[in-house]
């Protein structure tokens, strides 16, 4: 009878250690590629907010009656670091059309018009709005 009680006690310990080696596989394999992806989420979202956040400061904050180079460098800039963590094609088109109406308002400056003024300007807030549209995909 001690015999057979020490053997079952043997393989139940066999089977725990089994069952605790076989857990720590797939937490190690499954459970990180999980953590992974979330974390992988949340660091694109916290860089596309803070990426969104300045271009969108940039666009609402040019004076269109004046725009000075270094105001229209800094929005070409953001909108570089935008584009890059952007899937959505149009979107990054609507990033390209806005910032050709703003380099085209730039170059007839002297002589553009009302209307023109106010396309960029309609562009511009489309463009904002675009942009918390995906942001809130994410």
């Amino acid at each position: 009878m001690f015999n057979i009680s020490l053997s079952l006690v043997g393989q139940v310990a066999k089977t725990a250690a089994f069952g605790a080696i076989a857990t720590k596989v797939i937490d190690t394999f499954i459970l990180s590629k999980v953590n992974n992806k979330i974390d992988q989420k949340r660091w694109l979202r916290q860089s596309k907010l803070e990426a969104f956040t300045k271009l969108s400061q940039e666009i609402l904050s040019i004076d269109l009656n004046n725009p000075k180079e270094e105001s229209l460098r800094s929005i070409k800039e953001y909108s570089a670091k935008t584009i890059l963590l952007l899937e959505d094609r149009v979107l990054i088109n609507t990033i390209e059309d806005y910032l050709t109406y703003l380099v085209n308002l730039n170059k007839t400056c002297h002589d553009s018009s009302k209307n023109m003024l106010s396309v960029v300007d309609k562009k511009g807030i489309n463009l904002v709005m675009a942009l918390n549209k995906n942001l809130k995909k994410v």
